[in-house]
Order: C-alpha cells, then structure tokens, then sequence
C-alpha cells in the first residue's frame, strides 16, 4: 500500500473530521438540540437516495484500475472504450432517477418519512433541495473514481477538503444567523456543482472522457453491472443503517434525544470514515496484485497484512483522541446541559468504543472488493445493518439514549469480512486477529480503566499513555514509515544548516 497517498487521504480525512468536530458542535449551539434533531432527519432522508450508488467511486476505480495494468496502448484503448461508456450511462441514469424523485414527488416522500407535524412546506422545499444535492454527489463519485484510479489521491483530497470546509462554513454562518432549512440545502446544492465541475475537468485531463467512441461489449457490460450490482448491496446495506437509524429513533423517542443522538453519531462515525478514506489507496494496489497472484502472493499479502495493522492503529488512535476531548465537545462547543441530559457523557464515550470496533473490518471490506468477492460484503453489511436497526429499535424503547448508542454495536457482524478475506489470503480465517491483538489489547484496557475510574483527568491520562504505545507497536511492524519520517526530519535539518 502506498505510504505517500496513505497520508494524503489520512490527512485528508483527518481535515474532514477536524472541521465537522467543530462545526457539528457548534451548529447544535446555534440551531439547538431539537432544531438539529429535524435537521439530521432531513440529511438522512436526502442521503437515502445515495442507496442508488451502485458503489459506483469504487466500481470505476477498480476497472480504471485494471485498464491502467494492461500493457499495451491498443489493450488500454480497447479496454477504455468498452468499459468508461458503460460507468458514464448507469451513473446518469441513477443520478436522474433521484433527481426526478425529489423534484416531482417531494411532498410524498416527506410524507413516508416525517411524521405530520413536520412536513411543512419549507422542510419540503429543502428536501427537494437535498435531493438534488444528492443526485449531484452520484455523478461527482464517477469522476473521482477515475481520478483516483490513476493515482492521484492528493487531488481528490485537496478538493474533498475544499468542498467540505465551504459546506460547513457556510452552514455555520447560516446557522448563526438563523437561517431556514431551505437557504441551508440550496447552499450545499450550488457548491455540489461548482465540486462537480471540477472533478469532471480533471478526470478529463486524465482520460479525454470525452473523446472516447463507445464500444459496448456484452461481456464487459455484463462483468460491470455484475461488480457494481454486488458492490452496490454493501453499500446499501451501509445506507440503510447510517440513515433510517436516526428515522427511526425520531419515530420512537423524543426529539432531545434524537438530536444528541445525532450529534453524538455525526462525530463517532469519523472513525470509521478516517479508516475509511486512509485505505482507500488500498483497492487500485491489490487489484492490480490480485491480477498478477501466481506470481507476487507474497506482496499481495504483505500488502494486506499492512491494511490491517494500519486501520487498527488508526481507529484505536483517533477513538482514543476523542475519549479526550469529548466532553469539550459536549458542553463547551455543543453547549448541551450535562446536568439536563446526564446521560450523554457515558453514551458519548460508549459511542465511540463501539464505532472503534465496528471500523476493524474496513480492510476486509476494502480486499473483497479488491479480488472480486463482493457477494460476501453484501451479505454481511445487510445482516449487520439489519441487526444494529433492530436493535436501536428494541433497546431505544426500553433504554432511551443508552438504548439506542447500544444498538450500533449489531455492526460489528461485519467482522466477518476480515474472517473471510484471511482465510482467502492466507489460508487462516484467524490469521488477521494475530496481526492485531496487542493493540486490541493495549485498547480494551484502556477503555476499562476509562469507564472504572470516571475521572477527567486520569481520563486523559490513560488515553495518552494508550496512544504512545500505540504508535510504538505501529512503528515497529512497519519500520519502512519510520525511516522516511526520519529521513525527511534529516534533510530538513540539513537544509537548515
């Protein structure tokens, strides 16, 4: 896996996260917890939509992939003219269904979604807005799958990060200035498209998109929908839970605790997207390897030995950061009245033990798509996806916030995706539990001593110390990092002088 377009997505991810840490906090301050409630309800409802990307980033990143593997330029122009025809017409075509969806049928989709007090005309009007937001950020996932199929993960992050920092800023000030629903999804749509203009004028440096004669192949069509139509039901399995979770908390609780539920979630489930975003180098690495396993297994699984050790430090890292900062979070930033709602410190700090675990089977994740054993993600992500809404709606009426943070923990079924990558790889279904047990060691610990103890600052204490021996168990199993690190520092020093 590439060190260098590892850091530029950690970096990335982690400049994502930091904004929402602090915007996400403070938007509760300004909006309050009820007003945000119904606003996470409308962003849920328009990323409902995204169930209809077919995890198409993914699915154009691995076939761009295996066209740049090709060795000769008539096998890649064959190849491209077969396969970027195909990505371009299903991507247009879902991104119209849900764009016409909102546009024509918004007061029917409120309605299945919001109970009545809620479908007013102007949360309506908003959510034809974030229906449209929406359908651009389908067709914005193609574009950047090229991009990143060649490689070029800093782009992506550079604009990643740009488009998030306007978002959030805007919708701060908006907040601030108290601003209705409206004015805050039509914002996020016009930056959409100032985003997606960008991404189509770089991947069209890349490719000449649009000089490209189409060939359409049966086969290669076929191979396509076959990859993205199993792709596509991990990512809906996906979807369904990070989104109905707060519809149905909205339906069975009250509207306190669906917004600090929000909150808390909006900011735990950056775990799992930092671990996310730093893997991704990881799909064009392996498909190119997987092509080539007769002969280069042992890089193959070098590589994805490295995958592993890589999230776990790196959920168990940030998890631990956030046990630090937490409570800031909660009633400096967020404001929330910890003597009122007493109960979101622990669910806070529950929180995010769960989102820890649950991020461990992101490298099996990321390897079945890799080697073409996507049946596996779809089956387990809906399993666990299914299981985590069963359970918030079970647990969440009988234990309120508790209940429903509980719930979440139904997702790490998904482990199974690492049980099934390992025994695929190297013949052990156990293999890639013994890559990580002494940091899965170092975390549980940690973790019962933070919620026996129950004081702040030995707290921060514990997750300090956690976090050093961290970062030494990580450099050790990977000494080629510590030796750019070192290498850099040297050269700095030297221009220095």
């Amino acid at each position: 896996m590439s060190i260098k377009n590892n850091l530029y997505n950690i970096f990335g991810g982690a400049g994502r996260a930091i904004l929402f840490l602090f915007t996400i906090p403070l938007m509760v301050n300004y909006m309050g917890v009820e007003k945000f409630g119904v606003w996470a309800l409308i962003t849920s409802i328009g990323n409902i939509a995204l169930m209809l990307d077919v995890g198409i980033a993914s699915t154009t990143m691995h076939f761009v992939s295996e066209i740049n593997a090709l060795e000769t330029k008539e096998e890649v122009d064959h190849k491209t003219k077969m396969v970027i025809p195909v990505l371009l017409l299903i991507n247009i075509v879902l991104s119209a269904i849900v764009a016409i969806s909102f546009l024509f049928f918004t007061t029917e989709i409120a309605h299945i979604f919001l109970s009545s007090s809620l479908a007013s005309d102007d949360i309506i009007i908003a959510l034809r807005w974030i229906g449209l937001y929406s359908s651009i950020m389908l067709i914005q996932h193609l574009f950047s799958g090229i991009i990143q199929a060649y490689n070029q993960f800093l782009i992506v992050n550079i604009i990643k990060f740009i488009n998030i920092f306007v978002i959030n800023v805007g919708l701060l000030v908006f907040s601030f200035l108290e601003e209705d629903f409206v004015t805050l999804t039509f914002y996020m749509f016009s930056i959409s498209i100032l985003t997606l203009i960008t991404y189509i004028y770089l991947a069209s440096k890349k490719l000449n998109i649009f000089k490209i004669k189409p060939h359409f192949d049966y086969q290669t069509t076929k191979s396509i929908i076959s990859y993205s139509g199993t792709t596509w039901v991990g990512y809906f399995g996906s979807v369904i839970f990070t989104q109905f979770d707060k519809i149905i908390i909205g339906k069975i609780t009250t509207p306190e605790i669906l917004g600090i539920y929000a909150a808390i979630i909006s900011i735990t489930s950056y775990i799992s997207s930092i671990a996310t975003v730093g893997l991704q180098p990881i799909i064009p690495k392996l498909t190119e390897l997987w092509t080539k396993v007769k002969t280069h297994r042992d890089e193959f699984v070098k590589e994805y030995k490295h995958a592993i050790q890589f999230n776990t430090f790196l959920i168990f890292f940030a998890s631990l950061l956030m046990l630090i900062v937490y409570r800031i979070l909660l009633k400096d930033i967020m404001d929330i009245n910890l003597e009122v709602y007493p109960d979101s410190i622990l669910a806070f700090q529950l929180a995010i033990v769960i989102y820890a675990f649950n991020s461990l089977s992101i490298p099996g994740f990321y390897t079945l798509m890799a080697i073409k054993k996507t049946k596996h993600i779809g089956l387990w992500q809906l399993l666990g996806s299914f299981l985590a809404l069963y359970c918030i709606y079970l647990l969440g009426q009988s234990f309120g916030l508790y209940g429903v943070i509980i719930g979440n923990i139904g997702l790490v079924i998904t482990s199974m995706f690492n049980f099934i990558t390992a025994k695929i790889v190297v013949k052990n279904p156990f293999e890639w539990l013994k890559y990580i047990y002494k940091p899965i060691l170092i975390f549980s610990v940690t973790i019962s001593l933070i919620l026996l103890v129950a004081n702040v600052y030995l707290d921060a204490i514990f997750a300090m110390i956690a976090s050093v021996l961290l970062m030494v168990w990580y450099f050790k199993q990977q000494p080629e990092l510590l030796n750019i690190i070192t290498n850099v520092i040297n050269k700095k020093k030297n221009e220095a002088l």
